[in-house]
């Protein structure tokens, strides 16, 4: 299966789609409201008409480097 990383549109859709996905299939949040699923499960969220996008690769890859060094943006 493969992983998709998603962002939802509005406060609104992060709060109704990760209840529902959480209560149906494994899901990884990352920081800044990035959420690592497989990419069958999206039908679950297009069913409900709750609004999400893909991240892009930069949004992720800030994601990981915060949890790989959280302490980074500080010392900047």
């Amino acid at each position: 299966m493969k992983t998709v990383y998603i962002k939802f549109n509005t406060r609104d859709d992060e709060v109704r789609g990760f209840y529902q996905l959480v209560t149906k299939v494994h899901v990884t949040g990352l920081p800044d409201s990035i959420y690592s699923v497989f990419s069958d499960s999206l039908h679950i969220l297009d069913a409900r008409h709750i609004s999400y996008r893909r991240a892009t690769d930069e949004e992720v890859a800030k994601a990981h480097d915060k949890i790989r060094n959280p302490f980074a943006l500080i010392l900047q």
